[in-house]
């Protein structure tokens, strides 16, 4: 059974694609393991090959590092830690154990969702009168979305 989510977004000279999600990870209270799990906002970046999550998120939660990274940006080449933790839709698809590479975020979100996770399901982007509308499938059908097709 595939589950989909679909975002509206509105005309504008900046436009990104925004969703909510849930973070889950587990975090020692007391001696004792407890899974936690927290709404934020994430970018859907097909630019971006793997997820990522901002750095003020991963020092608050005290994430445990699980490695690290050598990246390469705009910025240039760095090495970053990386994250372990799940990532909820918010049609109730669940990602298990993804791994965040550590990013300096946003005002607007703290998680980017990368091509690790977009490339597990089918997504496509169409307008409407106002703006923008940007809908994801998971699993993905295995059959192209071809407009040209027909």
């Amino acid at each position: 059974m595939s589950k989909a989510v679909t975002v509206h977004i509105p005309i504008s000279p900046k436009i990104a694609i925004i969703v909510d999600v849930k973070l889950g990870f587990y975090v020692k209270v007391q001696g004792n393991e407890k899974y936690v799990s927290l709404n934020l906002k994430a970018l859907i970046d097909t630019g971006a090959n793997g997820s990522c999550i901002s750095r003020r998120i991963a020092e608050d939660c005290n994430l445990k590092k699980i490695s690290f990274v050598k990246i390469r940006s705009i910025q240039g080449e760095s090495i970053l830690p990386v994250y372990e933790a799940d990532i909820q839709l918010d049609n109730d698809t669940c990602f298990k154990n993804i791994a965040f590479t550590e990013t300096a975020g946003s005002k607007h979100f703290d998680v980017i969702i990368g091509m690790d996770i977009l490339s597990c399901g089918d997504f496509a982007f169409s307008s409407d009168n106002n703006g923008l509308v940007f809908s994801m499938r998971f699993p993905s059908k295995k059959v192209p979305i071809d407009f040209t097709a027909n």
